[in-house]
């Protein structure tokens, strides 16, 4: 492989990254090209995706939202609440006159028919009623109906009474014995359905426990029956609409919960349940107005204050987003999704901030939060991934790779993977960013005489085309086959090397025929590839077009100049090197290889001008290796 001794290539490190942004049609977002030092201390370039400062699953997926005990009993409290309010003013029964227990003397029955001492009997069951004391009005009413079968309104009072008194065990969340104070609330609420079929609060009451065992859709047909018992029962919209949000009927818990939301406003689990209905409309804004009601209502409801985390985030509030996600933290500990919301909230502050200081303390923190994360579930796909994120901003390779290995893993071992493109298409984008952090570790490899691991590259972004099959996968894997290749051949592997630069030559060539927005970083690879291959005129050629699209690319000027000198024409060699210089007048590679092209054109004086700017420069060591290219001629 021809190579002209001595000339340098750009010193560019990967840390560099253009400030050129290309909008690339085959991702969902924007890509960065990437400059990645090589073996030989030149410069080519990796295209990242979806650019270097997003995480690769910002939202973590959540299971499936539940109504807690704590929930369930608050509304079967505010049931009977409503439901008692209303009666007062509305009874939903046929009601006799209340009659205290102690203004009653003693009945005799032989002397008292008994149809009338059941109208006492259920006078007394109504006092009870009235002040909540169900067990006594149903034993009450029980006796009123033992004595007259058709006493209408003990038959009511009993149905009733076993109504609330079955909600009121419901609402008793103190009880730690939750499925037999069930089993006890639903023999009452059977009962007062067998007595009046159109029993709301039983009818509720019902569909509670139906809700609690999983029976959804049978606990949806009890909810809607407890409505058209009694339209005015309006709390009951809530749970209603929350099983219609489970069953991603979104539409119908949209309908349903509006109208508790627009009724209920102090309610925590109506404005939370339509918060999540309105983030699956994508409507972010009403979705925290939501969300924001519901911590308010209940300051210690710690999904809340997660989701209401979320929607800042999603709206650019990053640091309302902190601090929401630590106020559910505050709450729960071990809440996993507020730990990786924080994480993310991190990340992305880390990558607006003004500063590298700062920036590196924030994504500190976004690591820590992560970690927190990962203990509490460690086979967890994305916070794995979002880990290898973290630590590749913060410079550490190893881990990075440690967890982006983790992250295709456990993605790959779900079981829909086969079939979900979503996922398929994560997955190929964590082995991109697999191969570069390979890439940026063999930087720190190199300088302690450490093998690179180009093969890993190699098998990602192989994996990632046989996922995905885009063009920018398949130009960085003609990028990983070129470093790989010329890592091949420092090591004494010239044939094995040789190899892999035809065959990244190859792939290289195919990449640029798409047209796509970064063709110019491709074409740079293709360029130094062709020098390698001592292809001089293609390696012109290529990097011609480079420059034409990134005038202000030192390094590929650079190239293109080596390019020129090595096909032996100096003076075109001499006049790109100048054109870097110009971008970059601390370019000391530039002002060698200008020092030796100029040599070779015959302009001592020239070359002189480069050996001394070397010098100002510092840079005693090239200025000794041009003395001794030009034996001598140049000193000082």
């Amino acid at each position: 492989m021809e190579r002209i001794a001595g000339l340098f290539r750009g010193k560019f490190t990967l840390s560099i990254v253009l400030s050129v942004i290309v909008g690339v049609t085959l991702v969902a977002a924007q890509s960065e090209i990437v400059p990645v030092r090589d073996i030989l201390r030149g410069t080519n370039v990796f295209v990242f995706p979806s650019g270097t400062r997003t995480v690769s699953k910002k939202y973590v997926t959540q299971a499936k939202a539940k109504r807690t005990q704590q929930q369930r009993s608050a509304t079967a409290q505010r049931v009977n609440r409503q439901y008692t309010t209303i009666a007062k003013t509305a009874p939903r029964r046929k009601r006799t006159d209340s009659l205290n227990p102690d203004s009653v003397t003693k009945i005799d029955l032989k002397i008292i028919p008994p149809a009338e001492a059941s109208r006492i009997f259920a006078g007394v069951g109504e006092y009870h009623m009235d002040r909540g004391e169900y067990d006594n009005a149903i034993d009450i009413f029980r006796d009123a109906l033992n004595l007259d079968a058709k006493n209408e309104a003990a038959r009511g009072g009993l149905s009733e009474a076993l109504a609330l008194k079955g909600n009121e065990l419901l609402a008793n969340n103190t009880d730690t014995t939750s499925p037999h104070r069930f089993a006890v609330a639903q023999t009452f609420f059977e009962e007062a359905v067998k007595i009046n079929p159109l029993n709301a609060p039983a009818l509720f009451g019902l569909a509670e426990i139906l809700s609690d065992t999983g029976r959804e859709t049978d606990a949806i047909g009890y909810y809607e029956n407890a409505l058209k018992a009694d339209k005015d029962l309006t709390e009951i919209y809530v749970p209603l609409g929350i099983l219609y949000y489970q069953q991603g009927n979104i539409a119908k818990a949209d309908e349903v919960l509006s109208k508790a939301g627009g009724i209920s406003k102090d309610d925590p689990q109506g404005q939370y349940f339509l918060g999540l209905v309105r983030l699956q409309q994508d409507r972010i804004n009403d979705a925290a107005t939501h969300f924001d009601a519901a911590r308010r209502a209940d300051p210690t409801m710690e999904e809340a204050f997660y989701y209401h985390g979320e929607m800042q985030m999603r709206m650019g509030n990053l640091s309302a987003a902190v601090n929401d996600f630590k106020k559910a933290i505050q709450l729960r500990d071990n809440y996993f999704e507020a730990w990786y919301g924080l994480g993310t909230a991190y990340f992305e502050q880390a990558g607006s901030a003004g500063n590298d200081k700062r920036s590196q303390e924030l994504y500190n923190e976004a690591a820590k939060a992560f970690e927190r994360a990962k203990t509490l579930r460690n086979t967890n796909a994305e916070v794995t991934a979002n880990l290898g994120d973290v630590y590749r901003q913060l410079g550490d390779f190893n881990k990075a790779e440690s967890n982006y290995n983790l992250a295709t893993l456990f993605f790959e071992r779900q079981p829909d993977f086969a079939t979900n493109k979503e996922v398929r298409d994560l997955v190929a984008d964590i082995n991109v960013r697999l191969a570069f952090v390979v890439g940026r570790q063999c930087e720190i490899n190199m300088r302690n005489a450490v093998a690179c691991k180009w093969d890993r590259a190699i098998r990602a972004l192989e994996r990632s085309f046989e996922l995905k099959n885009d063009n920018m996968t398949y130009a960085n894997l003609g990028w990983a086959y070129y470093n790989s290749g010329r890592s091949d051949i420092n090591d004494k592997r010239d044939a094995q090397g040789r190899e892999k630069i035809a065959k990244a030559r190859d792939i290289l060539i195919k990449a640029t025929s798409s047209g796509s927005g970064y063709d110019q970083g491709v074409l740079l690879n293709l360029g130094m590839v062709y020098t390698d291959l001592g292809d001089h005129q293609g390696a012109v050629r290529a990097l011609e077009q480079v420059v034409e699209r990134e005038p202000k690319w030192t390094f590929a000027i650079n190239e293109l100049g080596l390019a020129h000198f090595n096909a032996g024409d100096f003076k075109e060699a001499a006049s790109q090197f100048k054109k870097a210089i110009r971008e970059d007048d601390k370019f000391a590679e530039a002002h060698y290889n200008l020092g030796q092209a100029e040599f070779r054109s015959g302009n001592v004086k020239e070359a002189q001008k480069a050996y001394d700017k070397l010098k100002s420069l510092k840079r005693n060591d090239l200025a000794d290796r041009l003395r001794i290219f030009t034996r001598g001629a140049v000193k000082g």
